[in-house]
């Protein structure tokens, strides 16, 4: 069975993109997109509930062994407790991270205070830098939970697949070049 998980920093794209890099029949849990749904239902404690439903789903999937994808940020080390806590419910789970980063913190920035003024969810500046400064450090202690490398390369102009041939200096300076997928 393999967990779909599409990260990044908030702001990066994930529920814009993330979609395209997962195969159609797979479903995505997005824990945001369902917090704002009930939130316009007028339901008050909108965020536990869509955690709650999340978790249900999650756990029925691992329990028939049956593919989905999840939304996570992984800007902190509790994401990675809990991605854990996944893997060792069965033996079987397979992790394919499809990870977007970007160079320019400010391109989250824009783009996370854009979504707000959309209607959107609020994530504080603060904890977005936070996110941003942990993602590849936390992700660099953590690889071994992973089966499977997807990395998506975001700047001003575009969002592509890092392959062998563009390879963004991020990938380089963590030294993650080993981990691209050839053929994607």
């Amino acid at each position: 069975m393999i967990i779909y998980l599409i990260a990044g920093p908030p702001g990066i794209g994930k529920s814009t993109y993330g979609r395209e890099l997962v195969p159609t029949d797979i479903p995505i849990v997005d824990h945001d997109l369902a917090a704002q749904q009930y939130k316009k239902e007028g339901l008050l404690d909108y965020s536990q509930l869509a955690s709650q439903k999340a978790n249900q789903f999650i756990n029925g999937c691992i329990k028939e062994k049956v593919d989905f994808a999840l939304e996570l940020n992984l800007g902190y080390k509790s994401h990675y407790e809990y991605l854990r806590s996944l893997v060792v419910s069965d033996k079987h789970v397979r992790v394919h991270l499809i990870l977007f980063f970007t160079e320019n913190v400010n391109l989250c920035l824009l783009r996370a205070k854009a979504r707000f003024e959309n209607g959107g969810h609020l994530v504080a500046p603060g904890i977005i830098e936070e996110m941003y400064k942990n993602t590849l450090p936390l992700l660099k202690r953590n690889l071994s939970i992973f089966s499977l490398f997807t990395f998506v390369s975001v700047t001003n102009t575009e969002i592509e697949v890092v392959t062998g041939s563009n390879i963004p200096a991020w990938v380089e300076k963590f030294d993650l070049t080993k981990y691209i997928q050839s053929g994607i």
